[in-house]
């Protein structure tokens, strides 16, 4: 099978959750059939990141956006019914290369990452289109309208409501649907939402591994990790959190506190103290858990599965979180995840205090949580998933939708 994959970003470096997802796609399916990426970019791809990409791939080709059109068409934004985003990330020149590249290698598949670039494909009806959601992005964006400043409170609401009718409207333009989680699924406002396709993420367990890490690396004092790209505001908002609500209700004594992740806003940056390390990209992530005690992530926003704590599960690394964050990991009612849940500081700060205060503890539950990943959490078995929504979408194409482009027929 020719697989198109169409993304907003380049799948690398994986320093951001729909990356790591595509990456790891277009690594597993391309095992078996042939995969070609389309990505859109701010600027030309370093060699590195071009030479990542086609490791996994067939062929790659970027669009590099051009700054002025975009922010053109964010200003005319206002006067349209599309979400903001969807125009950010829309031009013509990078539709009609994408349409040349269609022609070119007559692609069996599209799949479609993200509804920000479903006007790209959603009108090419002679090619079957799978639209992946991931998550369920209107809803993340009116739990981040809570937290905004309240100048900005309005865009926020408008681009809820943007993005929810238009996930529910571009339902219909694709052959085939998959979401991250059930929790998230349910979240699409389409009454036939049902038929969208669970395609869970996985995680490299051979790479997150304990025994892989730099364990020489091991603090001297009890160590708290939260890591993940510190500029997106659900990450923003958990690491503020950590350090100003749940640090100071925790008893443990000498608590460090270590905050991992590439581009740390200004608002992250100033949490650094001598309690409390800012470390920026780290190249390998392993070391910060390798370092690290207990993992915690008490995120309040944001969709989907959270990819640092697979990571921290793989790695042996008990994890305290919400049960905001535990809906984007429910598969099996008999299998209960291994995490450990608050839903305020103070619950929290209790959770991290029984884990620094029993050392067995913390190793069993990090054994339990290595072993629900492996047993859930596999790229290849999640990439097979997917494949199944191709092949279901390939036999949904009907005569009717195949005359539409029938030349034959005028």
């Amino acid at each position: 099978m020719k697989i198109l994959m169409i993304t907003s970003r380049l799948p690398w470096p994986l320093d951001k959750g729909d990356k790591l997802r595509a990456y790891h796609q277009i690594r597993h399916l391309n095992q078996e059939h042939d995969v070609f990426v389309f990505s859109l970019s701010e600027k030309q791809p370093s060699d590195e990141c071009s030479k990542e990409i086609k490791a996994v791939s067939v062929d790659l080709k970027v669009h590099v956006l051009q700054p002025l059109r975009r922010w053109m068409r964010l200003a005319l934004a206002v006067f349209s019914s599309r979400p903001f985003q969807v125009h950010w990330f829309y031009q013509r020149p990078a539709h009609a290369a994408l349409d040349a590249w269609i022609e070119e290698i007559q692609p069996d598949v599209v799949l479609c990452q993200l509804v920000r670039m479903a006007e790209y494909v959603k009108d090419t009806h002679d090619v079957p289109r799978v639209l992946d959601y991931m998550d369920a992005l209107s809803a993340g964006i009116a739990r981040q309208t809570k937290l905004a400043k309240p100048l900005l409170r309005w865009v926020y609401r408008l681009e809820y409501q943007r993005l929810r009718s238009y996930e529910s409207k571009i339902f219909d333009y694709f052959d085939g649907k998959a979401i991250i989680s059930q929790a998230d699924r349910a979240l699409i406002a389409h009454p036939e939402r049902n038929k969208i396709m669970v395609v869970h993420n996985g995680i490299d367990t051979s790479f997150f591994r304990r025994q892989q890490a730099e364990e020489h690396h091991a603090s001297k004092f009890p160590t708290l990790l939260f890591s993940g790209n510190m500029s997106y505001p659900p990450n923003v908002d958990a690491a503020v959190q950590l350090v100003k609500q749940i640090l100071p209700l925790i008893q443990t004594p000498h608590v460090r506190v270590l905050i991992a992740g590439t581009q740390p806003v200004s608002a992250v940056l100033r949490l650094a103290s001598e309690q409390v390390e800012v470390t920026g990209w780290i190249p390998d992530i392993r070391e910060a858990y390798a370092q690290s005690d207990v993992f915690v992530a008490p995120l309040r926003i944001g969709t989907g599965q959270q990819n640092k704590i697979l990571e921290a599960m793989a790695m042996e690394l008990p994890c305290v979180t919400t049960k905001h964050v535990l809906n984007g990991f429910l598969w099996e009612a008999n299998d209960p995840v291994p995490l450990c849940l608050g839903d305020s500081p103070a619950q929290l700060a209790h959770e991290i205090d029984n884990l620094l205060s029993q050392t067995e503890k913390r190793r069993q539950i990090g054994r339990l949580s290595r072993n629900w990943v492996e047993k859930h959490c596999d790229w290849r078995r999640s990439t097979a998933v997917l494949s199944h929504t191709f092949v279901s979408s390939m036999n949904l194409q009907t005569d009717e939708s195949s005359w539409i482009t029938d030349k034959s027929a005028s």
